[in-house]
């Protein structure tokens, strides 16, 4: 009978390995998007996801550049998804699943976080701004797409596309500073008008 325990231990190494940056790339998003990208602390996200801050550049060798840009791609990578795959109910739809997941994130840290694509977009170090400007530029991409299906002229889905975009990342700001959905509610209450007049037209 083989003793060789070596593959299920490789397994369980790489297992580990891959839980630990997934757990860091997540609390970085979480950090950043409560405070920004320039507050987000190597050493405090080595403490949360508990490993020693040595192992940090272990597993990202680019610091926390790396990690910022990781966690910023991770998010808009969710809510593309979320996007595509509500396009096939219809506009309304991705709308509120757009502005579902903002609400999630406002209502579950009490109104203390926002979207860390925006704070990569606004952080001091301008290497971050290119993931955001990736990011959105996916966003705009996909729900540009989902508009010119629902019926939206494609010569006006652009760029009502990127009112969605803007319209709603603002409303995040402004419902942190209320304290409350509301102005999230309110404001794709309106979006889902406008894209429903473009439609007649």
């Amino acid at each position: 009978m083989s003793t060789d325990t070596s593959a299920p231990r490789a397994k369980r190494t790489d297992t580990k390995r891959t839980d630990t940056r997934r757990r860091m790339v997540v609390g970085a998003a979480k950090s950043i998007a409560t405070g920004g990208v320039d507050a987000m602390s190597l050493r405090d996200l080595a403490v949360q996801a508990g490993v020693p801050l040595g192992s940090t550049y272990h597993h990202f060798p680019g610091g926390k550049a790396q990690l910022v840009d990781e966690a910023v791609q991770l998010i808009g990578a969710q809510v593309t998804t979320l996007i595509d795959e509500a396009r096939t109910q219809g506009t309304d739809p991705v709308l509120r699943v757009f502005a579902d997941r903002w609400r999630r994130i406002l209502e579950s840290s009490g109104y203390a976080a926002g979207c860390p694509v925006v704070a990569a977009a606004v952080a001091t170090d301008p290497r971050h701004h290119d993931v955001a400007r990736e990011v959105f530029a996916d966003w705009h991409a996909s729900l540009t797409a989902a508009l010119a299906d629902s019926g939206v002229p494609a010569d006006r889905a652009g760029r009502l596309a990127r009112t969605v975009v803007a319209a709603t990342e603002g409303a995040v700001a402004l419902a942190r500073a209320a304290g409350t959905s509301e102005p999230l509610d309110e404001v794709v209450e309106e979006l889902s008008s406008l894209v429903e007049s473009a439609r007649r037209r």
